[in-house]
């Protein structure tokens, strides 16, 4: 008798247990259904939004702008003010250094809305995000000059305020474009003077006095001129070639009489080509650029 009554007050325990654990799921349920809200419904209008990310832009809150501007786009994707919140997505994106994103945001605008009225800022935007990524992380603890580096990006920030310049050379960001493009060109023309000097390095002549002509004809007008001609007139030197090596050097002193690397009577002064065989454990271990 005394079995069956536990029996009967365990199964009531279990039954009771799973009428709370039943009411639970509906309390759970019914709570979700009364909430009209809907999780992929927008909070605000669209105005709303846009306002909201103006008043963070002026007080400097990017990051929180860019979240305000993001919902924007991507609540209201063909409203009023979709395709000026992806240019001040860009502008955002500048401001926090976030260079991969404002470039995609270029792109991205430049291929939905080719004919849009400040369409020349995304071609700057996409430039100057570019250009910016060639500072490297570790330019901040060591002396690395940009042109000893893959020239890579710095050809494809040229390149891509080239566009800016080629299809809006009116735009107000013109002027900035043509300025940075002169200082990317000087890169590109002092890289070509580094791969000569290490051909001359290798005693790789002809190689050396060939890049020299191109630095001499592709970049007129840059600071690696005169290192190109003086590159070409030790390759000439070297190759058995005095007559090219004489004209060449008349056109060195004709034009930059001040070249650092002329003596007292406007010959140039070549190093030896084995100086810098010898190479520090560091130099090596830190691929050149240290010691």
């Amino acid at each position: 008798m005394l079995g069956l009554k536990t029996h009967y007050i365990y199964c009531m325990s279990m039954m009771l247990k799973r009428f709370a654990f039943i009411f639970l799921i509906f309390s759970i349920l019914a709570g979700c259904a009364s909430d009209d809200k809907k999780p992929d419904e927008p909070e605000k209008t669209e105005l709303e939004y846009y306002t909201d990310a103006q008043e963070l832009m002026d007080t400097e809150q990017y990051f929180q702008a860019i979240k305000e501007l993001s919902a924007l786009e991507g609540f209201y994707p063909f409203g009023r003010y979709a395709e000026q919140a992806k240019l001040e997505l860009m502008f955002n994106y500048m401001a926090l250094d976030d260079y991969t994103n404002a470039h995609a945001t270029a792109e991205r605008f430049l291929r939905l809305h080719p004919r849009h009225p400040k369409v020349d800022y995304a071609y700057y935007v996409r430039g100057l995000s570019t250009y910016f990524m060639t500072r490297g992380f570790f330019d901040s603890f060591v002396s690395i000059d940009r042109a000893e580096r893959d020239m890579a990006i710095m050809q494809d920030a040229f390149r891509e305020f080239n566009e800016l310049l080629s299809k809006y050379p009116n735009s107000p960001y013109a002027a900035d474009a043509r300025q940075r493009m002169i200082h990317l060109r000087d890169y590109l023309a002092r890289h070509e003077v580094f791969a000569a000097r290490y051909l001359i390095r290798r005693q790789a002549f002809a190689a050396a006095a060939n890049r020299g002509q191109f630095i001499v004809s592709r970049y007129q007008g840059s600071s690696a001129v005169p290192e190109g001609l003086a590159i070409m007139i030790e390759s000439y030197q070297k190759l058995g070639l005095d007559d090219l090596a004489n004209d060449t050097l008349q056109i060195l002193v004709s034009n930059y009489p001040d070249y650092p690397k002329l003596d007292q009577n406007k010959q140039l002064i070549i190093e030896d080509v084995h100086s810098n065989d010898q190479r520090s454990f560091l130099n090596i271990l830190t691929f050149g650029l240290l010691g």
